[in-house]
């Protein structure tokens, strides 16, 4: 047996190859793909074929003798043909494949031997009509009529199989194939109906205005509607009088709770930060601190509950040094109550929590046993405007558990659009009590009301004020 080794870029030129070099009769062993180059970077895969003739199957066959190809054989015109072969004409994917020809063609001696065995001239070993028939010139007749027995029982197991498949697939297209077609009609008649809607909604000039400020669709209609209705006079195709209008509508609607200035008279406030990891709970405490220094007092004590991230609690200690301002690092409940009670004189105490999944229910319960409602601790749950706003809606409701009071949004600044700031409340009804845009402290906490966050949501040009 002669074994060759042929390169090609696709299956169909390695198969001519074969072909022109071995014969129509060569057999294919295995196929896959490899890369040449240093290490197989950067360069092209290339299909490596691996195929094989027996020397005597070389040789012409006799004048007047038929050749049939042996069932234990593929064939290269069956190869061709082969649909594994065309569908890897398609696309070369870099993959390995070892001997993909031999799992289509399996089954077939299997099946041949079976229909020989029930023939009234089994053979007693399986045949090898290929090293008989190029031992000689010509084939001997009984040997001849039993390989034309053999392929006759192959078309006719072939012709069953078809039979099979083409009924399988009347079955299939008329039971679960029909509900698939419908299903797929179903979602295509959605779809044209929703690009529909969408086409006639960007039709008007404000909700296209409001959409391209990140405003779902279904609010953003509700305020074209209001605007539309509260100010007929106007000239609203003037893109200039339309946004001082849609100004004017988003400010109803907005909520903002300004933290009222903390004296002894007042008591005690108590203001716990908590959310997810990386919205920069930390540093917007210490913003907060320092503007209540600016405008108040220094009489404010730092409670850290967050002792998974050292880095967290040097970072509190350090603005706690800069300041002046008592750091007290708790890991217990209990300990949360003594620092409570050490502090009694103070007007603000800050509480920094340690970053929870939302998806960790067992973290969110860690915490509430933290933050007991007895303690009289408003909380405030720290959303970054950069997060996708079906994050966030999960991130709300896993957050409700604690029954926070209001919403903190920071890095605004790296934000395209604002209009999750509104989206947000609309779903969460939770007044905003800070924003911040930036790093610095204490200038990158924005002191908000209705009419700034409104500007800020209809504004083209986000980033930090300071830029």
């Amino acid at each position: 047996m002669q074994v060759r080794v042929f390169q090609s870029e696709d299956m169909a030129s390695g198969l001519k190859m074969i072909k022109q070099e071995l014969g129509p009769d060569a057999l294919i062993l295995s196929t896959k793909t490899i890369r040449n180059g240093k290490f197989g970077l950067l360069s092209r895969p290339i299909l490596e074929i691996t195929a094989a003739i027996d020397n005597d199957f070389k040789e012409k066959t006799a004048p007047g003798k038929i050749k049939l190809p042996s069932p234990e054989r593929k064939s290269f015109n069956r190869v061709v043909n082969d649909p594994v072969v065309q569908f890897l004409n398609q696309d070369l994917k870099p993959q390995t494949t070892e001997e993909p020809f031999q799992e289509c063609f399996r089954e077939y001696p299997s099946s041949a031997s079976a229909t020989r065995s029930a023939a009234p001239e089994p053979p007693s070993t399986a045949p090898e009509p290929a090293t008989s028939m190029s031992s000689s010139g010509s084939a001997p007749p009984k040997q001849l009529s039993g390989l034309e027995t053999e392929v006759n029982d192959l078309k006719k197991m072939v012709k069953d199989l078809a039979g099979q498949i083409s009924t399988f697939s009347q079955s299939n297209s008329s039971g679960s194939g029909s509900t698939e077609l419908s299903r797929n009609a179903a979602t295509q008649s959605a779809y044209i109906s929703d690009q529909e809607t969408v086409s006639q909604i960007t039709k008007d000039p404000l909700i296209s205005l409001l959409i391209a400020r990140g405003i779902e669709t279904e609010t953003a209609e509700t305020i074209a509607a209001e605007t539309r209705d509260s100010f007929a006079d106007r000239d609203l195709n003037d893109i200039n009088v339309a946004t001082d209008a849609i100004l004017e509508t988003l400010q109803k609607l907005i909520q903002v709770i300004n933290p009222p200035r903390v004296t002894r008279l007042h008591g005690q406030q108590r203001i716990a930060l908590i959310g997810p990891t990386g919205v920069g709970k930390t540093t917007t405490l210490a913003k907060i601190a320092a503007a209540h220094m600016m405008q108040s007092s220094n009489s404010i004590a730092l409670i850290t509950i967050d002792t998974y991230r050292i880095a967290a609690v040097e970072q509190l200690k350090v603005y706690g040094e800069i300041m002046h301002l008592p750091v007290d690092v708790v890991i217990t409940p209990e300990q949360l109550e003594q620092a409570l009670n050490r502090h009694k004189d103070k007007e603000l105490i800050l509480i920094d929590t340690a970053g929870r999944s939302p998806r960790d229910s067992y973290c969110i319960d860690e915490l509430a046993s933290f933050l007991s409602p007895e303690y009289n601790i408003e909380k405030h749950l720290v959303l970054s405007a950069t997060t996708r706003e079906s994050e966030l809606s999960e991130t709300i409701r896993q957050f409700q558990k604690l029954d926070f009071s209001n919403t903190i949004f920071t890095k605004i600044d790296e934000c395209l659009n604002l209009g999750v700031l509104l989206n947000t409340q609309i779903h969460n009804e939770k007044p905003i009590s800070y924003i911040t845009n930036g790093q610095r402290v204490p200038e990158d906490l924005l002191q908000i009301t209705p009419q700034m966050i409104a500007k800020l949501i209809m504004s083209q040009d986000q980033g930090s004020t300071h830029e």
